[in-house]
């Protein structure tokens, strides 16, 4: 019986649709850390064609287990696919498939096929004695919850799962205070924030970022941020600036201040030059001090879709293989790319429209639009073939966004920027606020914290914000006038620069003061840039 495939399947009838269900069960470290499957090592190597193979390896008492990892397949919404080949042990090869297909009055029908591969009749033993049955069974208990949850969505789902998991001594532990120099208004944060850090999964603190915390606390962007600042001043977290490749995302460099990162330096992975922009490729992230969490380096999924989410299909294709893949591209600029990284070509996307894309060993082409995604691999090697958004990942913050929140902002101070060249911010919304002899400055400090926000400067004419996103603005310059009848305002939006100081340059910035200047008591003055930006 050894060498003869052992294949399972299971269906389910799921209640929730697709959509909300395929960004749980993509989030794969985390599925497979709440199924208690086993961390491993990772480890990578390049082979004398130039091309990276991971490896990853466990003890399973006393044992060790190994095998290679190829890249993991998906096509975003749909479906996803993991393979091991192992090196040693009973099994030569597993792998396993989850297929999401829409039903006709709603729900969702979910596919999932494990399969073995024995080596030995040890092996087809192990397979045939309810290993394949028990995964499966671990599997449907958890679809179940992730279905219940997809349906009545309340809060973080594997926050929720991590919680009722952690040992009691864990959660009911006072193992690390608020400490007593916390300011009184921070404290319920603080305590929020600790408490998440004592329960939560490994895979959710080896990389922390703001808008995970606000997921897990239930709590909006700004205060997840001003969450990220509090631990690091409370030495609950550290944190770090990294430069992230353009190409591939990988992380090119680690820094704990802004201006110790070098203008470029080649990626490690893909050889790419990747040069610092605040906007673009650099990310703030937090890992957990050690007095409170020490999470190990072992991961539990190396390279799912939740893993990488800017890539919405990754597909392995033999030489001279043509695949259909019953989807359609998102209207945004994509980046088509082998994992080598030999090849690569950016591709503005039509909505709602399919593509022909032909890669070779070193080339990548795109002759036709239509109506499904059509990949052609003319090369005579084995080609994976990355298909990713160009946009900046949703679940990030970029040091110019960081830098839009009050709490951050205090927190970063213009000495620890390399300014020396102004830096683009992308586009952003700035309001003056006039109301002099009317605690100005600490009304807008306020205003700030309170609209996810930050003061930039007093300008001479008035107190300088700058937003994220003009509806924020608009809420903003509202509880301005609760506070402040009398004062005078003007918004602007457009491009920006991150300048010498920490201030901001370009044609908003100009003209934001005399909007202001020339604004009634009472009632904003809006560019048509601002009211253009509000309608889109």
């Amino acid at each position: 019986m050894a060498g003869k495939r052992i294949e399972k399947s299971w269906t389910w009838h799921l209640k929730a649709p697709r959509g909300a269900l395929w960004p749980l069960v993509s989030d794969t470290e985390r599925m497979n850390e709440a199924l208690r499957l086993p961390r491993y090592r990772l480890r990578e190597t390049i082979d004398g064609d130039g091309l990276r193979r991971r490896y990853g390896e466990y003890d399973d008492q006393g044992s060790l287990v190994r095998w290679e990892e190829p890249p993991f397949e998906w096509a975003e919404g749909h479906w996803w696919r993991w393979d091991r080949l192992y090196e040693s042990g009973p099994l030569e090869r597993a792998r396993g498939t989850l297929v999401l297909e829409p039903e006709p009055k709603g729900g969702t029908t979910a596919n999932y096929t494990l399969s073995m591969e024995p080596r030995s009749k040890t092996g087809s033993i192990f397979a045939r004695t309810g290993h394949l049955r028990d995964a499966g069974r671990a599997f449907e208990r958890l679809l179940k919850l992730v279905d219940a949850h997809a349906r009545k969505p309340q809060g973080d789902f594997y926050a929720n799962l991590a919680a009722t998991r952690a040992p009691s001594s864990r959660r009911k532990s006072a193992a690390f205070q608020v400490p007593s120099e916390v300011a009184s208004e921070d404290r319920v944060l603080a305590r929020q924030l600790l408490d998440w850090l004592a329960v939560a999964f490994e895979s959710d603190l080896r990389e922390i970022r703001p808008k995970r915390i606000a997921r897990a606390l239930g709590v909006g962007p700004g205060e997840a941020h001003t969450a990220s600042v509090i631990g690091t001043q409370m030495s609950a977290l550290e944190r770090r600036f990294r430069l992230i490749c353009g190409s591939c995302r990988a992380v090119v460099r680690e820094v704990e201040v802004p201006r110790d990162l070098p203008r470029s330096a080649g990626c490690p992975r893909c050889g790419v030059e990747a040069v610092t922009d605040y906007a673009r490729s650099v990310e703030v992230v937090f890992t957990p001090h050690t007095a409170i969490r020490e999470p190990s380096p072992m991961v539990f999924c190396a390279s799912g879709p939740g893993v990488f989410p800017r890539i919405a299909f990754q597909q392995i294709l033999d030489p001279h293989e043509r695949r259909e893949l019953p989807a359609q591209f998102p209207e945004a600029v994509h980046a088509v790319r082998t994992v080598d990284g030999l090849a690569r070509l950016e591709f503005d996307a039509p909505g709602g429209k399919g593509a022909l894309v032909r890669v070779g060993d070193d080339w990548i082409e795109i002759p036709e639009t239509g109506e499904s995604i059509v990949l052609e691999n003319h090369g005579e090697r084995v080609s994976t073939v990355i298909v990713e958004r160009e946009d900046w990942p949703r679940e990030s913050t970029s040091l110019a966004e960081w830098l839009t929140y009050q709490r951050c902002r205090e927190a970063t101070t213009p000495a620890t920027l390399d300014l020396a060249e102004p830096q683009e911010t992308g586009t952003l919304s700035l309001v003056v606020i006039s109301a002099r002899g009317r605690d100005e400055a600490g009304a807008c400090r306020r205003i700030a914290l309170a609209h996810d926000s930050a003061v930039v400067e007093d300008t001479g004419s008035g107190t300088l914000l700058v937003f994220r996103h003009p509806a924020k603005a608009v809420a903003a310059m509202d509880a301005a006038l609760q506070t402040l009848p009398a004062a005078r305002i003007g918004a602007d939006h457009g491009p920006l620069w991150l300048v010498e100081g920490g201030g901001y340059a370009g044609e908003p910035r100009d003209r934001v003061s005399d909007l202001a200047g020339l604004a009634q008591e009472g009632v904003p003055n809006l560019s048509a840039s601002f009211q253009n930006a509000l309608k889109s």
